[in-house]
């Protein structure tokens, strides 16, 4: 099996090719800069960065936005109604956190 730094290098060419592939589908902290951002991104580990990918490829992929995972994920779980509630604070979580819940109510509600 591959490290996560030959998968880099074998997918991207270089870890700063995929932080600049990541930086503009995630959200920055209020206030931060992109070079700040950017440099924040370069001190994570490969295979944070590579499982971040995976995860925004996913949800846009599969749901589009992360509003409308959270307003899936609200449906699923009070049988098809909307609570506004529990949508807002889907809608905090992160999207590892939302992606695995969806899975586990997908397989649950089959």
């Amino acid at each position: 099996m591959a490290s996560p730094l030959q998968i880099i290098k074998d997918r991207f060419g270089s870890k700063e090719a995929l932080v600049d592939k990541v930086l503009p589908l995630l959200d920055r902290n209020e206030g931060e800069t992109d070079t700040d951002f950017r440099e924040r991104l370069l001190r994570v580990s490969n295979n944070k960065l590579l499982r971040l990918l995976e995860q925004e490829e996913t949800l846009r992929r599969d749901f589009g936005t992360r509003a409308a995972l959270a307003d899936k994920l609200t449906l699923l779980s009070t049988g098809g109604l909307m609570d506004a509630d529990l949508n807002k604070r889907l809608a905090q979580q992160s999207t590892g956190r939302l992606l695995g819940r969806y899975s586990v109510l997908a397989r649950k509600n089959k």
